[in-house]
């Protein structure tokens, strides 16, 4: 059999998916601690090249970062030239690309499940209901949106998970120290572990809660493409959508010589969007992701993409012409059912009350697990720009960045919350702030972040060693960051268990001067529950989660007295 020819354009599309995928994973690795307390690059292109995540955050909080309007770019050129960002651009799309390849299936197989379907619809209510979330001040594309699943599956299962395995590789190479005679393997690998160590591996294994359920649903979904050709993007994805609604009627278009076709319909059979390519007049632009595959399954090449504009041939008025270009035939329409839309929007309204109810009414904006890193908005507008996308818990060098399971209640799901148990908020670190592609955590200096409170320390006298034990430690306050101790002594003689009396230092917890960072609770000797931790109150971002003192008890000072 001869081997099938391959065109310039779908080489030139692999080309360019495997561009934006090294790209994406460069700016992944660049999401990390640089000298001097800064990010290695701008991690947050795609974010900003992302027209759902702009619009979302719009009409959710009234705001908007400027980067982010690099997606009116996106939006434009999809306008014009149709959906080509999905097929040539979308690292998601490149991966649900690749795991389609690897469905073994027969043509016939394919071509019976290779065509448009109603379902295809789904993705286009999933969106209007997630607007209309939006519209109401509830931001939950972050579920849904490609690039937040994705980075967020990322940071939080597969580069732990590989990080992991490379170290292990690694060090049981080192120790076992294989070869032949004098030549030994670690002449090779220690050379490349040390640029990996230097430029990809984390410093410390970065462990998360809640990577099962990332885990489970991220592989759930590339599973599903075996049983259809990207099902995430035909049926799920409301970027898709969005660039669908965008791309009804583009500039570049399918076109068909109908004098070599016979009808055959193998242009359905790699046809990864169901665009319907082997219809005439009813190809889909809204679902077609440009890939060329209709031209090269093709045995007679009738099948190709031409510059075409809508209505420019045999008008007879500029208004009728204008008509044409922003109204396509009607077999290329999305043909959305206005009940069905009807009931998305209602859908968005009934998620928003059910989410807002079950997230423990007023309790939960003083649920003391919910620690937001510093510069975090209010709690209202912060769930409003927070798309869930990982970058904060990516970049946080010291791991104490996690997503949220039941802290928020189901409005929180995902978005950063701070677990000091595992990791604590550097001093000196800024990088969360300068990695939220939508302002959600606002960006800070370090002058200015070293004044945000984002919790206070509390000690448990019933855990904390001078108190529980009548044993002295120090480490909380020799680690307490600010310039002036948060943490203080105070001298005092306690019974030991043979009678006797000795003194120890309790240490005590000045408020004005704490800021939560947490470095006492991630450093407290005792391993399971410390005895030494971290509320929200007292909280910069929200003025009714204090502390209240009396005002005798104002101008608390030094607090050593």
């Amino acid at each position: 059999m001869e081997k099938k020819h391959i065109s310039w354009p779908v080489w030139l599309r692999r080309a360019s998916q495997t561009g934006f995928m090294l790209l994406f994973l460069y700016l992944f690795i660049q999401a990390a601690y640089h000298p001097i307390n800064r990010l290695g690059g701008r991690v947050t292109l795609f974010f900003d090249l992302d027209p759902l995540a702009f619009f979302s955050a719009w009409i959710a909080s009234h705001q908007i970062a400027s980067s982010m309007l690099l997606a009116l770019i996106t939006l434009g050129a999809t306008i014009i030239f149709g959906r080509w960002f999905c097929g040539w651009v979308c690292p998601v799309g490149t991966l649900h690309n690749m795991m389609t390849a690897w469905r073994k299936s027969s043509a016939k197989a394919r071509l019976t499940v290779g065509g448009y379907t109603k379902w295809q619809k789904s993705k286009y209510y999933l969106l209007g209901s997630l607007l209309v979330a939006a519209l109401l001040g509830l931001n939950l594309v972050g579920w849904f949106d490609p690039f937040s699943f994705f980075y967020r599956s990322t940071a939080i299962v597969l580069y732990p998970t590989a990080n992991d395995g490379i170290k292990s590789l690694f060090t049981w190479i080192y120790q076992a120290d294989p070869g032949v005679g004098k030549a030994r393997l670690t002449v090779v690998t220690e050379p490349i572990y040390e640029v990996l160590r230097r430029h990809v591996l984390a410093t410390s294994q970065p462990h998360f809660y809640g990577t099962f359920l990332i885990a489970l649903i991220f592989f759930a979904i590339l599973l599903l493409n075996l049983y259809r050709a990207r099902f995430w993007c035909r049926y799920i994805c409301p970027l898709g959508a969005l660039l669908g609604v965008a791309a009804k009627n583009p500039i570049v278009r399918l076109q068909r010589n109908d004098e070599i076709c016979n009808n055959c319909r193998l242009c359905v059979t790699d046809c990864q969007g169901g665009a319907n390519p082997d219809i005439a007049e009813g190809w889909k632009p809204s679902e077609c992701f440009y890939c060329w595959n209709c031209h090269e399954s093709c045995p007679h090449h009738a099948v190709t993409f031409r510059v075409d504009i809508p209505g420019a041939k045999g008008f007879t008025a500029p208004f009728q012409w204008l008509r044409n270009f922003f109204r396509p035939p009607r077999p290329m329409q999305l043909d959305l059912k206005r009940r069905s839309l009807l009931v998305s929007g209602v859908a968005g309204i009934g998620a928003v009350l059910l989410v807002r109810t079950s997230a423990m009414g007023e309790a939960s904006e003083f649920n003391p697990a919910l620690i937001r890193p510093p510069g975090a908005a209010s709690e209202d507008e912060f769930l409003a720009k927070c798309i869930r996308c990982g970058e904060c818990m990516k970049v946080c060098p010291t791991n104490a960045i996690h997503p949220a399971m039941s802290e928020g209640g189901m409005a929180g799901l995902w978005t950063p919350v701070l677990k000091m148990r595992i990791g604590y908020c550097d001093y000196e670190c800024t990088l969360c702030s300068q990695a939220c592609p939508t302002h959600a955590i606002q960006k800070l200096i370090v002058e200015e972040k070293q004044k945000v409170r984002i919790g206070t320390a509390f000690f448990d006298r019933n855990r904390c060693l001078p108190y529980a034990s009548a044993r002295s430690c120090i480490v909380c306050e020799e680690h307490c960051p600010t310039p002036k101790k948060a943490i203080w002594f105070q001298e005092v003689q306690v019974m030991t268990p043979d009678g006797s009396y000795t003194t120890v230092k309790q240490p005590r917890l000045n408020p004005d001067l704490c800021i939560g960072c947490g470095i006492c609770e991630t450093k407290c000797p005792i391993s399971d529950e410390r005895g030494v931790r971290i509320t929200s109150v007292g909280e910069t971002r929200n003025p009714k989660n204090q502390i209240f003192l009396p005002d005798a008890y104002s101008g608390y000072g030094s607090g050593q007295n």
